[in-house]
């Protein structure tokens, strides 16, 4: 699947700081009524000590695409295929698998 098809339009991105090899990236995942900007200071830390990390937010969460009154609500299935497309799109950028934390 092309990744313009993604429905997630707020994935912040902490490169790490200092680069170490065999680091696998994160991908943090937040709970329900909040964002990715809930994980900064865990991405901090984690960037700092090599990590790539990044925090992704749901539909209609944060700076993501948000429901019209038409369709009000999305699909757990939905949630989780945009969860895989960012774990597509980090695996295509970095080689490797991301660590999901959420």
């Amino acid at each position: 699947m092309p990744y313009s098809l993604i429905q997630v339009k707020e994935v912040l991105h902490y490169p790490p700081t200092n680069i170490i090899s065999n680091i696998p990236p994160i991908l943090f995942i937040h709970g329900l009524s909040l964002a990715a900007w809930i994980w900064d200071n865990f991405c901090h830390w984690f960037s700092n000590k090599g990590h790539d990390c990044y925090a992704m937010s749901f539909r209609g969460h944060g700076q993501s695409t948000k429901t019209s009154k038409k369709d009000k609500w999305w699909s757990l299935n939905d949630i989780t295929n945009d969860v895989s497309l960012v774990t597509d799109a980090i695996i295509a950028r970095t080689g490797d698998k991301p660590v999901l934390v959420g």
